[in-house]
């Protein structure tokens, strides 16, 4: 199976959004991790997007898309009928 392809992040006050290239978007709360919580708009604005997830080094913090994905319920976790990426 072809995995999806993720083409775009972003964030909200109390959000990280993450769409594929075919429309699908999940997302996670900041509440659900104590680093990005605690963080301000800015630090939580200052990631990057690695091929599995997303990064904040300044939080020393990583999400996977994965994750995201299977918490939203388009894709099971763990199996190889999931695979979200970012291709950048």
């Amino acid at each position: 199976m072809k995995p999806l392809q993720i083409n775009k992040v972003w964030v909200d006050e109390g959000c990280i959004y993450a769409q594929t290239t075919t429309g699908e978007t999940a997302h996670y709360c900041f509440d659900d991790w104590q680093s990005l919580k605690k963080a301000t708009p800015a630090e939580r604005a200052a990631f990057t997007l690695t091929y599995g997830g997303i990064h904040w080094q300044s939080l020393d913090e990583d999400l996977s898309y994965e994750g995201m994905f299977a918490a939203a319920g388009i894709c099971p976790r763990g199996t190889d009928k999931c695979n979200v990426v970012y291709q950048g």
